[in-house]
């Protein structure tokens, strides 16, 4: 297929957020405590959460445009930042008095992570999606880390793309995809899910009770599932990864699925390419971008 993406336009609505990197060694363990005692080494800060989906969106050349709230804070500077210096539009990126923009932040010793701090406000705040212009954008993506930006989806787009977090999975009624992992999966279905057939069980429920087209359910180094109307399904395995470190995957995931399924319409090429980004993306530490020549080498 043809991988140009630069004239795709896309609106990406959700929680951003900064992830926060301390990397560092340690050599001996506390005398206080037993946990190491890690010596810094570099210390660094990337887009998180919907801003991890955008610079991925944006590495692959789409246009971008981020709908979300910012704390008045530092971090909330450097995520503005960053995004304008990729050409991100943020012109719909709200700053909020009296809100802390989401901070993860992880800390690494020895190549492995130890401990993870998050700073956040899970308060519901309000966004007027009335000032945008819908038509403008040939899909909207919406990136859910339930940290108070999306409480449903109450707009439509013709073409509608969730990476849910919320157990309810109504309030995401109408959309044509939804990526919930297996985790999230278990917790919104009616049915006890323990093998594959189960999980297939469990999707079709939602499409129906939803009006969802497709599911795509995620199964970390399972590969990844897809169920659609009429009956539809399609497994697809994960490719083998030593040692993967699993955070950011999903938003990878759901950029690129995103991408490919507004320029082809095909689910299955989609969830193909997506699982090779997604093998990329857990074979490196911390949150990272893909590129296409990153997703050649896994297909």
């Amino acid at each position: 297929m043809n991988f140009d993406f630069s004239n795709i336009k896309i609106l990406l609505i959700g929680d951003f957020m900064i992830d926060h990197y301390l990397i560092g060694a340690s050599y001996r363990n506390s005398p206080e405590a037993p946990v190491p005692v890690v010596i810094p080494q570099k210390e660094y800060s990337v887009p998180g959460g919907a801003g991890n989906v955008a610079l991925n969106l944006k590495s692959m050349g789409a246009q971008v445009t981020c709908v979300g709230n910012v704390g008045i804070d530092k971090w909330g500077d450097q995520l503005l930042s960053i995004l304008s210096e990729k050409d991100i539009d943020v012109d719909f990126l709200i700053r909020k008095k009296n809100y802390q923009t989401t901070l993860k932040k992880r800390i690494y010793s020895n190549d492995k992570q130890v401990l993870r701090i998050d700073n956040e406000d899970n308060i519901s705040l309000k966004y007027d999606l009335s000032l945008i212009n819908f038509n403008k954008y040939d899909v909207c993506i919406v990136s859910d880390y339930n940290k108070g930006m999306i409480d449903k989806i109450d707009f439509n787009h013709p073409l509608l793309i969730v990476d849910p977090k919320k157990e309810d999975f109504s309030l995401y009624k109408n959309a044509d995809i939804i990526t919930p992992n297996l985790n999230e999966l278990k917790k919104c279905s009616s049915i006890k899910i323990n093998d594959h057939q189960s999980i297939i069980m469990a999707c079709n429920e939602l499409i129906v009770k939803n009006n969802f087209k497709y599911v795509i359910a995620k199964q970390g180094d399972k590969g990844m599932t897809i169920i659609g109307e009429n009956n539809f399904f399609k497994k697809i395995d994960a490719h083998s990864i030593i040692n993967p470190d699993v955070t950011g995957a999903g938003d990878t995931v759901l950029a690129i699925l995103s991408l490919v399924y507004t320029k082809t319409s095909d689910i299955v090429l989609s969830a193909k390419i997506a699982n090779a980004a997604a093998a990329y993306a857990v074979s490196m530490p911390g949150t990272t971008t893909i590129t296409l020549d990153k997703i050649k080498k896994y297909l």
